[in-house]
């Protein structure tokens, strides 16, 4: 395996393979959620659930925003290239969502949760105590979760470039102000 395939898998695997992949990850990142008693409202972030919400009522919720950014990137794929498959944009956006599965994980070790609660607490009854190695540990966190979210939308270009050969700078802006715009509204509609 070399970097290629690390950063694009979608140019080597069958779209057969990808989609076993990705509904494997969408089971665990639903099984996460549930466990961590979190929820996905739309692609790239979570939130905690809500606790009026049924088990069922988070699964369809957390499944209805990653349909909605399948339309809609489906849409665009369509618009950019009339040959763009339904299958390719569903694998992107499932392929792309797996390093939240580590955000997940690693949001959840104890010396994290610890952590955070522990400035929390300080913070909210006298900052300037703080403790550093809190700050360090939160710091250290909020960078592997940067780079992970970074990797997860590397994985959604190269995905939706290789579906729909993109090319042109404007369709690149397009894209990724359509990334925005979904992630942004499904946070506020879910």
């Amino acid at each position: 395996m070399n970097w290629k395939t690390i950063f694009n898998p979608f140019s080597k695997y069958s779209e057969n393979q990808l989609l076993l992949v990705g509904i494997l990850s969408l089971g665990i990142t639903l099984a996460l959620c549930q466990w961590f008693e979190l929820q996905v409202d739309s692609i790239f972030h979570y939130r905690y659930a809500d606790e009026k919400h049924s088990l069922i009522e988070n699964i369809g919720l957390s499944l209805l925003s990653y349909s909605i950014a399948i339309i809609i990137f489906f849409i665009l794929g369509k618009i950019y290239n009339k040959r763009a498959r339904f299958i390719d944009i569903v694998n992107t956006v499932l392929i792309s969502q797996i390093p939240g599965i580590f955000i997940l994980l690693i949001g959840e070790l104890p010396i994290i949760t610890n952590s955070m609660e522990s400035v929390r607490l300080v913070a909210e009854k006298n900052p300037e105590n703080i403790s550093p190695f809190d700050l360090i540990v939160i710091c250290i966190f909020s960078f592997s979760a940067l780079l992970l979210i970074a990797y997860g939308m590397t994985l959604f270009y190269n995905g939706f470039k290789t579906a729909t050969n993109l090319k042109n700078w404007k369709q690149i802006v397009i894209f990724a102000f359509l990334i925005i715009v979904t992630t942004i509204t499904c946070q506020f509609i879910f």
